[in-house]
């Protein structure tokens, strides 16, 4: 599972991933870049690729459970939905 929520009245997308990203692990933002727009029945994900401040200090935050970082080929084997595995997907395609 990636990290990831709703925007907040009054929040821009890019403030609103760096807040769930914070919120939900612990991390900091130095930068973001837009990737892309997926849309998977109701919901629609705008996806960053964030350059982490604090990479090590990961820790579960509010409703997340875990945190562990896997290498991107990783995918096929966990657990995840289709929106998290077409979005890592398309990120590996960048390569």
């Amino acid at each position: 599972m990636l990290p990831g929520g709703k925007v907040e009245r009054g929040e821009t997308i890019a403030d609103a991933a760096m807040r769930e990203l914070r919120e939900e692990t612990g991390l900091g933002v130095d930068g973001l870049l837009y990737l892309m727009e997926l849309q998977t029945g109701n919901t629609r994900h705008h996806v960053y690729e964030a350059s982490v401040l604090n990479p090590g200090e990961a820790r579960p935050q509010n409703e997340i459970f875990d945190c562990i970082w896997y290498p991107l080929d990783a995918i096929q084997n966990l657990n995840t939905s289709d929106a998290t595995l077409r979005i890592v997907q398309a990120f590996q395609r960048r390569f």
